[in-house]
């Protein structure tokens, strides 16, 4: 019985967990900045770019192996991969686009993908661990 609930809740949770990373983030990065806000840190942009994006591919790629562990590695992560960086790329064109304070850069999206390369390698290498 207890498996059950523990089957049952653990894809639920990490829907939420995955859904609500995603929506924190959008607002994260599509709030105007004020002076206040910039960090002084050479590159921490970057940094926080890559992180995020890794964390965002690791928490969605264990929401779908939650679901079905058996799934279809070889099509699944690169799709997630790609939807993922298109994301990224809406995000820099709304913030070039619609966000006074913020701009779009190339190596915000070059930080994205060195992210999504990181949560790809981690969550491949965990799968052999927990899967």
């Amino acid at each position: 019985m207890k498996q059950g609930i523990k089957n049952l809740l653990g894809p639920k949770l990490l829907f939420g967990l995955a859904l609500g990373y995603t929506l924190l983030v959008t607002v994260a990065l599509l709030m105007p900045i004020t002076d206040g806000t910039k960090i002084a840190i050479p590159f921490a942009d970057k940094i926080v770019h890559l992180i995020i994006n890794a964390v965002l591919f690791m928490v969605w790629a264990s929401y779908i192996f939650s679901r079905n562990p058996k799934v279809k590695k070889p099509y699944t992560l690169p799709l997630l991969f790609v939807c993922i960086f298109i994301y990224g790329i809406l995000i820099e064109v709304i913030q070039e686009r619609l966000i006074l304070t913020r701009g779009a850069e190339l190596f915000d999206v070059v930080a994205n993908v060195c992210g999504l390369i990181l949560g790809s390698f981690v969550v491949k290498v965990s799968n052999k661990f927990i899967y």
